[in-house]
């Protein structure tokens, strides 16, 4: 073979082997644009999907709104125990999910913010003492819910300590509590928030809580955005919640008093507050005007869930609305995501 046949075989071989790696890579850039392409359409979808889901949210919340305030007459002094949204969830069916939404009682259960007294200055401390009482009545019935769904008596109060440190404006730590260089030592750092809750499951960034313990809690305690104790709605509150009545109304009810008055409540509840003084087990506390006040036939706070499933994506918009004295719902905060 001669020179000149050599070069030409070492040309076509350099010109097949860069014909190949041309090929190979302009089929690494197509694989690489088909993931682009797929991605982007995937994230697309998701984007489509999560608006779809969070207007039918918004949508199914309106509906619930109105059904709410339509359940009854407007103004109504009286919730009675038989009203449609106490029925527990309703279900609507879409063509590839559903929704499923609901409506609680926030006035039937304990509101941490009630657990610390806002500082207060000036003429503001002329009922500072009886408020004052009243957290202490509050605090000791959280330690008593504690005790009633199973809580350690140590336990509960470093709960106790850790929500008050959470809120208070002080640095120094209740016994048992935790203020910012407890948080400092956690990966990352965090500090003690200094104001009330704003949701329930800040109590999860305290030391001393676990899934566990929170689980345990998560029925019966809620955020408000108050400072008080609003009334309990003993037409509303489930009988699964009686001890909430022992605890909240007065410290001489057992739980087994309290499941006994709801126990032979009426059917659809009742229709004076004077009917529920003359309950024997009630009538036998013999209760003060102020402790009376802890009770009530009419509701103020209200949680409203509203669950989209769409395929295999769940959204769930929850909100808390307060209902004003003029019969209509403020919206006073949300939350919208998928879970």
């Amino acid at each position: 073979m001669s020179t000149q046949q050599t070069n030409r075989s070492s040309e076509r071989g350099t010109a097949l082997v860069a014909a190949l790696l041309l090929v190979a890579l302009m089929a690494a850039v197509a694989v690489q644009l088909m993931d682009v392409t797929r991605f982007a359409a995937f994230r697309t979808a998701q984007i489509d999907q999560r608006a779809q889901a969070l207007w039918t949210a918004r949508g199914a919340r309106e509906l619930a709104e109105a059904a709410f305030l339509n359940a009854g007459e407007p103004g109504r002094a009286v919730m009675r125990a038989d009203e449609a949204w106490l029925a527990g969830p309703v279900v609507f069916p879409l063509e590839n999910g559903q929704v499923v939404g609901q409506v609680s009682d926030h006035n039937n259960c304990l509101n941490i913010n009630a657990l610390v007294r806002p500082e207060v200055s000036g003429e503001d401390r002329l009922g500072t003492e009886a408020a004052q009482l009243e957290v202490e009545r509050l605090r000791q019935g959280f330690l008593r819910l504690s005790a009633e769904i199973g809580v350690r008596p140590g336990e509960a109060e470093s709960v106790l300590a850790q929500i008050i440190d959470w809120m208070d404006l002080d640095g120094s730590a209740e016994p048992g509590g935790a203020e910012d260089r407890a948080y400092a030592a956690f990966t990352p750092p965090y500090r003690a928030a200094n104001q009330r809750f704003v949701e329930l499951e800040e109590l999860r960034a305290l030391p001393v809580m676990t899934p566990e313990l929170y689980a345990r809690y998560q029925p019966f305690l809620c955020v408000l955005p108050i400072a008080e104790q609003p009334p309990l709605n003993i037409n509303t509150v489930a009988l699964d919640r009686a001890m909430l009545l022992a605890v909240l109304l007065d410290e001489d009810l057992t739980p087994g008093d309290a499941e006994t008055v709801l126990f032979r409540r009426p059917p659809a509840g009742y229709e004076s507050l004077e009917e529920v003084w003359a309950d024997p087990l009630i009538a036998a506390l013999e209760l003060s005007d102020e402790a009376k006040m802890r009770l009530g036939l009419r509701s103020r706070w209200f949680e409203m869930e509203v669950s989209v499933r769409l395929t295999d994506t769940q959204f769930q918009l929850e909100q808390l609305a307060e209902l004003r004295d003029s019969n209509d719902l403020r919206r006073r905060n949300q939350r919208f995501g998928a879970f």
